[in-house]
């Protein structure tokens, strides 16, 4: 009879493989559940990229977590890469955040005279146009220390890599509920049938509100899912090779006039894009936020505002061949702020979800969180405590 793993992760996104690798690395049984395959929703269409200042205009708990976060990727994706022979391509590219006009110039402007120490600079409007002419703006905050990832494939290399370490991974098998002993949990109903484990840790993404049934009548998980549509271009040769960041000059966005794309703290500006050249030849143009439920359609207004967007930005991308779009459904919370920790008064149930934005920039912090927190050594970051909602 074989015996019960130490921990069972569910959900097979960049969260859920990372925590799987972090437990399995640190000596315990795990196994990692997911019902369809890894990276097959939200991780499969993020565009990657590793943005903490953009993410996070204060030095709050998740600006800080996601430098914290950052600083772990070149040693992790070497260690990754060497594990499960999967390259993340983690490109450290840096951010150009670009201003459309002279006050939004003045506010990145003082950004980068308070965030010197973190290598932030301010690029007038004439340095820019020498160093990045195919861009319109009034200048531009640069981060030097922003990056990006392919994110299927960082959630691949978790996954190999915990296998590497000898977690077992299980897809296609759905999970329903919990298995209790007492108040405690002690393995998931499933299915492939009763799955015990020493301990459950619920990694679902947008599904997160789903499994609330689960731990009980009153039970409320606060995970919304939030449409993200993305395009992908082909790189003009002219354009720079950082990710640029920006909403254009000039452009308003139509589409946001019946609440397609929705403002949210994280973004610099109402109808912004973000432009990530990947290593392959093409650029990543995304995202817009739309609260449509469980909705993933692509539709022509998302498409008809990034590509409008993405050209006020960068004009030479009018003549760019379309190479595709997709369309991924991000876990939000009312703070913006991932779950992270023990479900209050459930022994053996943790929680790892909820990140919105940031799950691929948050990832390895997340995995290293829950792996101090199951070892005994404290959950690290209050500001992620599931039971803030309560």
């Amino acid at each position: 009879m074989r015996r019960a793993p130490d921990a069972l992760v569910v959900g097979g996104g960049v969260v859920g493989a990372a925590v799987a690798w972090s437990l399995a690395s640190a000596g315990l049984a795990v196994r990692l559940v997911e019902r369809g395959e890894v990276a097959g929703e939200a991780s499969g269409a993020a565009a990657g990229m590793l943005a903490p200042i953009g993410e996070s205009h204060d030095d709050g708990p998740l600006r800080r977590a996601g430098l914290a976060s950052l600083a772990l990727f070149p040693d992790l994706v070497a260690e990754l890469r060497e594990r499960s022979g999967i390259d993340p391509e983690l490109v450290r590219s840096g951010c150009l955040h670009v201003a459309a006009d002279p006050s939004e110039a003045a506010a990145l402007a003082a950004r980068a005279r308070a965030g010197a120490a973190l290598g932030l600079a301010w690029l007038g409007r004439e340095e820019l146009s020498r160093t990045a002419p195919a861009l319109r703006a009034e200048g531009a905050l640069f981060s030097p220390q922003e990056a990006h990832v392919r994110s299927p494939l960082l959630a691949r290399a978790f996954a190999a890599a915990a296998e590497s370490c000898g977690a077992e991974l299980a897809t296609g098998v759905a999970v329903r509920g919990l298995l209790r002993a007492g108040e405690r949990v002690c393995g998931v109903e499933s299915s492939a049938g009763p799955l015990a484990s020493g301990l459950v840790v619920l990694c679902p993404g947008s599904f997160a509100a789903e499994c609330a049934g689960w731990i009980g009548p009153e039970a409320r998980i606060p995970v919304e899912p939030v449409r993200g549509q993305i395009v992908a271009l082909e790189l003009p040769p002219a354009l720079p090779r950082t990710i640029v960041w920006g909403r254009g000059k000039g452009f308003t966005a139509g589409a946001s006039r019946r609440g397609l794309v929705r403002r949210s703290e994280a973004e610099p500006s109402e109808g912004g894009v973000y432009l990530v050249p990947r290593l392959d030849g093409s650029l990543v143009v995304g995202a817009t936020v739309e609260r449509v439920g469980f909705d993933r359609r692509v539709t022509a207004a998302g498409v008809a505002t990034l590509l409008g967007a993405a050209q006020a930005l960068a004009p030479d991308l009018a003549d760019a061949s379309f190479l595709g779009a997709w369309a991924g459904l991000r876990p939000d919370t009312p703070d913006h702020l991932p779950l992270v920790g023990p479900w209050p008064g459930v022994p053996g149930l943790v929680l790892a979800t909820g990140h919105f934005r940031n799950g691929v920039l948050l990832a390895p912090l997340t995995a290293r969180l829950v792996r101090d927190g199951v070892l005994g050594k404290g959950w690290g970051e209050p500001a992620f405590d599931p039971g803030r909602f309560r």
